[in-house]
């Protein structure tokens, strides 16, 4: 597992930085390190379609961090 793959979504789900600028670089990060990963990719996608606050055809805060504790266990298993 990548270190700060592990970094950067630890911080998301805990709360220390949920800006679009850390959902990018998750994104970015799991895009290059997981690309044959259908479910990683998922991830992917609604990390490009996030919003702090959400919005029409958006994830908040809240949609993302639910689907980053799942991601991290999915990598978890496939490690």
């Amino acid at each position: 597992m990548n270190l700060e793959i592990e970094r950067l979504i630890q911080q998301f789900i805990s709360g220390t930085d949920c800006s679009t600028n850390a959902a990018n670089k998750i994104e970015i990060a799991l895009d290059d390190s997981f690309p044959d990963d259908e479910y990683v990719q998922q991830t992917v996608e609604m990390l490009a379609m996030y919003r702090p606050h959400g919005g029409e055809f958006l994830f908040d805060t809240t949609a993302i961090r639910r689907r980053l504790i799942v991601t991290w266990e999915h990598l978890q298993r496939t490690a």
